[in-house]
């Protein structure tokens, strides 16, 4: 290469021919720019470099001063830029300038090249060749600045470092013309400007410029106003935004505008008193790049000099960690570039003085390292070379003979780094997933983070990691708060973890969100979660096979208490009956009023069927013992209504005049209620006087305290229309009206439905009287042909009147559950006058109407397995899903349960086995009842 140079340029430079020979053959970067500038290599010779870089920047200011067009501009600034780069790398491998000089020098032409590009356009904009005043030359566009932060901010810039600048205006500062509107034209300046330093021409570039430091990149423009900048960090702003902003300062525009800008962030910054969540959270940006312990692996071939376990980025939280916790208090530590503050840090007490040392001396090498990486090939790149010889060019650079010593020495150093950051954090616990490094905060994902998601089995770990990179930033109403986000901070790898354990990470993850993005507040469950760590996988756990449970969690956060409850596991097999009535009658005794018991008893009857929903989905329960217990929930939930309906009436209308029982039918009388059924209910009073008004508005009510949204929202919807006469008939029934009315008058289809009847709540006295009347009407002498032919025509009509929504419908469909209660509650009205057949539950009367020879043996065991078939996968898709049960929303998880009931693999080949099963009931239909 050296020969390729001009002859007056190669003898003024002849005497350092052995040192350009091995930088040219190690750098080939800085042999192309030797050959393209030669002029500036001649004068390294003879010059000292702080004038060659002094001459540098006055050229890349006059470009900007006075460029003919963006060409110019562009030509200019890219040879200023060449000189720089080719002073620089001489200087620092020369051994001239120190690892600070060098970063002093890049940055200062940093400056230098943005502002002769802002200062370019604005004239360009302005009018083709209009020079500035001598006055307006450093402040091309009042009330417009740039803000440089990271390496560029602290003075101390990478040799082919990107920029990080922040682009703001103050509107009552600025000055356009009338007619140009700032949120259209800034952005075009500043995309200009932008594209000038970047892009990539015939003569390079100036430097590669990151604008995503500034408040909320995703969603802002590339320019944005003061106000609304202190507006988001008032608001949303972050921890490590917080420790970003220690390094702005301005560096292009209105400088004064700029000052009163960062004046008013100071507050953002530097907290005078910190809570411990803000400690926490603080501490928690350092633990999140820790994986291992001190004594983690380093290998230098591959290692990532900046972000890699030891690297720069370790001394630099070093550094800041305690900046951030001390410096609201004392001034003195509030220095942006990193060795200043490590000093200042020492002179205040605060890390010790040999560690100071140490890490000062470790941070010039890694520094001066990472250097020589790049000025190779101008690469953006921290990370030493896995190949050998490529490494031993960057050993010759740094000074060593020998590879072994080079990789000896950047071994030690990281570990010696590496051990200074695990000590600050000795006793805290890592932030980090199971399977490696997680950090959530910034503007992009780091490569360990990238790889801790795809080990852990996501499928676009980048969507991923931006997904929750936007909960740690408060872009969800959860994590607005200060607070809430620290939480989030905390608990988000362990959540992560959780995701995976489900085997669908992905799906989990969309299912959480579903939840997460939907809660109305976030610090309440996101403390939980903090505090009781077997509380995440249970969450995850039932938001990823029950959306249904999941949205009543989003809707109702408090629910995570009752998973907290010693009841939430206990078997329900192994709890009292009256556990809940008592945990009820307590809960009722303390409130206030009426309003307040409404709302009391739809709190607790929401935890209590989440707690029966949770122990069907872990399979803990049969469909059996969770309708006893949903069941179970609702009768005294329905009691200690009607004993608040009963009270408030009588405050309003006087003493009740008699005495009333409510009646459970259908699903409620059978004790077979799943979590989101409706409760049929049939009141029945007895007294004199104005007894059918007041027991009117007490029907009223009870049905208000039962289905009427509260601030708690519903308990129950309710069904009357089993009543006599149905909507046309009173809401409350006589008993003297009750007891002619079904011996009489009743149609077939409502002696089918009284089979299902029983006495759940009210008068003692009067349940014996009504349940007397209910046997008597029911155990009159039929005719069974008329019954079968009635029943089958009220089957037909059913069918056609709500036909089943499809296969899952297991209630409404041919061979479904309606075909298996229609079976027993025929057979029962037309035996009940010679045989003891009556029972509400249609799995015991399946067994009475077996022992009584009514119905065969077979079939009464067919009937009766396929029934706790349909009703455990009606519990559990109930609990899970709903009624509209979707198979293809449905996890693989909640399928493999699913299809596991009926042992089967999936859900494909449970609706063969279930069609297949249908078939049969349907065939035992047509034997008992008729043919439809």
């Amino acid at each position: 290469m050296f020969e390729a140079l001009p002859d007056a340029v190669r003898s003024r430079v002849a005497p350092a021919q052995a040192f350009l020979d091995t930088v040219f053959d190690a750098a080939p970067y800085l042999a192309r720019l030797a050959q393209r500038r030669p002029a500036t290599l001649a004068a390294c010779a003879v010059e000292p470099p702080e004038s060659l870089i002094d001459h540098a920047i006055d050229n890349a200011r006059i470009a900007g001063e006075a460029a003919p067009d963006a060409d110019a501009l562009d030509r200019a600034l890219r040879q200023a830029k060449a000189d720089s780069h080719l002073v620089i790398g001489l200087a620092d491998l020369a051994g001239i300038w120190s690892v600070e000089q060098v970063t002093a020098a890049m940055t200062r032409f940093a400056d230098a090249a943005v502002a002769g590009a802002l200062a370019g356009h604005v004239r360009l904009l302005a009018g083709q060749g209009r020079a500035f005043p001598p006055e307006a030359a450093g402040n091309p566009l009042p009330g417009l600045f740039v803000l440089a932060l990271g390496k560029m901010g602290t003075g101390d810039l990478n040799y082919s470092s990107d920029i990080d600048l922040v682009v703001l205006y103050d509107a009552d500062a600025l000055v356009l013309p009338e007619d140009q509107e700032p949120r259209k034209r800034l952005p075009r300046l500043v995309q200009a400007v932008v594209r000038t330093l970047q892009e990539i021409t015939a003569d390079g570039y100036v430097f590669r410029v990151d604008l995503r430091l500034r408040p909320d990149p995703g969603a802002t423009p590339v320019v944005i106003s003061t106000e609304a900048a202190l507006n988001y960090y008032e608001s949303l702003g972050q921890t490590w935004e917080r420790a970003a902003w220690i390094k702005a300062r301005a560096c292009a525009g209105d400088f004064a505008a700029a000052e009163t800008f960062l004046r008013f962030m100071q507050p953002f910054i530097w907290r005078r008193s910190l809570d411990f969540a803000a400690v926490d959270d603080i501490r928690g940006l350092a633990r999140q790049i820790q994986t291992v312990g001190r004594r983690a692996e380093v290998r230098p071939a591959g290692h990532d000099l900046k972000l890699g376990r030891g690297g720069i980025r370790e001394i630099e939280f070093y550094a800041q960690i305690p900046q951030l916790v001390f410096g609201g208090r004392n001034e003195a530590l509030r220095l942006p570039a990193t060795l200043d503050a490590l000093r200042a840090l020492c002179e205040a007490d605060v890390v010790e003085a040999d560690v100071v040392d140490t890490l000062t001396a470790d941070y010039r090498r890694l520094r001066a390292w990472e250097h020589r990486v790049q000025m190779r090939q101008d690469e953006a790149s921290q990370t030493l070379p896995e190949s050998d010889a490529d490494r031993a060019a960057i050993a010759a650079m740094a000074g060593y003979d020998d590879l072994t010593a080079f990789d000896g020495a950047v071994e030690a150093c990281l570990r010696r780094v590496h051990g200074h950051f695990s000590d600050q954090f000795e006793d805290d616990e890592p932030l980090a997933s199971e399977a490696g490094s997680l950090i959530l905060t910034g503007v992009e994902p780091t490569p360990d983070t990238l790889a801790t998601l795809d080990r852990l089995g996501f499928a676009e770990p980048e969507a991923v990691w931006k997904r929750l990179n936007g909960w740690a930033a408060g872009r969800v109403r959860a994590v607005r708060t200060a607070r809430a986000r620290s939480l989030f901070a905390r608990i988000a790898p362990q959540l992560v973890d959780r995701m995976a354990a489900t085997g669908e990470p992905d799906a989990a993850l969309v299912r959480f969100a579903g939840f997460f993005e939907n809660l109305p507040m976030g610090v309440q469950p996101l403390s939980l979660l903090s505090n009781e760590p077997g509380l995440a996988a249970d969450l995850v756990s039932i938001i990823t096979l029950a959306p249904r449970m999941a949205t009543d969690l989003a809707r109702r956060p408090n629910l995570l208490d009752a998973m907290l409850d010693r009841r939430f596991t206990a078997p329900l097999a192994d709890e009292g009956p009256d556990a809940f009535g008592t945990l009820l009658s307590e809960a009722l005794a303390r409130a206030g009023d009426y309003e307040e018991a409404l709302n009391t008893a739809r709190r607790l009857v929401r935890e209590e069927r989440f707690r029966i929903g949770a122990q069907v989905l872990r399979g803990t329960v049969s469909a059996e013992q969770a309708g006893a217990a949903f069941s179970s929930m609702a009768e005294i939930s329905l009691a200690a209504m009607a004993q608040a309906a009963q009270a408030e009436t009588e405050r309003r209308f006087g003493t009740m005049p008699g005495t009333f029982v409510v009646l459970g039918m259908g699903k409620l009388g059978g004790r077979e209620l799943a979590s989101d059924s409706d409760l049929d209910i049939m009141i029945v009073y007895e007294g004199e006087g104005d007894a059918q008004s007041w027991f009117g508005r007490f029907a009223q009510r009870l049905i208000s305290a039962l289905s009427a949204p509260t601030e708690e929202g519903e308990l129950f919807e309710v069904d009357m229309q089993l009543r006599p006469s149905g909507k046309a008939g009173p809401v409350a029934v006589s008993v003297a009206r009750f007891e002619t009315y079904y011996p009489g008058e009743a149609w077939t289809w409502e002696m089918m439905a009284l089979t299902r009847a029983r006495v759940v709540t009210g008068d003692t006295a009067l349940s014996g009287r009504v349940s007397a009347a209910m046997r008597d009407a029911l155990t009159r002498p039929r005719d069974g042909r008329g019954v079968r032919e009635d029943a089958l025509a009220m089957r037909k009509r059913l069918e056609e009147a709500k036909p089943a929504r499809g296969p899952w419908d297991l209630k409404a469909r041919a061979g479904g559950i309606q075909d298996i209660e229609f079976i027993a509650q025929t057979l029962q009205l037309a035996h009940a006058s010679k045989k003891d057949v009556l029972r509400p539950s249609t799995r015991a009367a399946l067994a009475a109407l077996a022992d009584c020879g009514v119905l065969p043996v077979e079939d009464a065991e067919f009937l009766t397995a396929s029934l706790d078939l349909y009703l455990g996968l009606l519990q559990l898709m109930r609990s899970a899903h709903g009624s509209g049960f979707d198979p293809s929303a449905a996890s693989a998880g909640f399928a493999e349960r699913f299809a596991g009931l009926a042992g089967v693999g999936s859900l494909p080949e449970l609706e063969t086995a279930l069609d297949a099963r249908a078939g049969r009931v349907r065939k035992c239909f047509r034997r008992h009842v008729g043919k439809i």
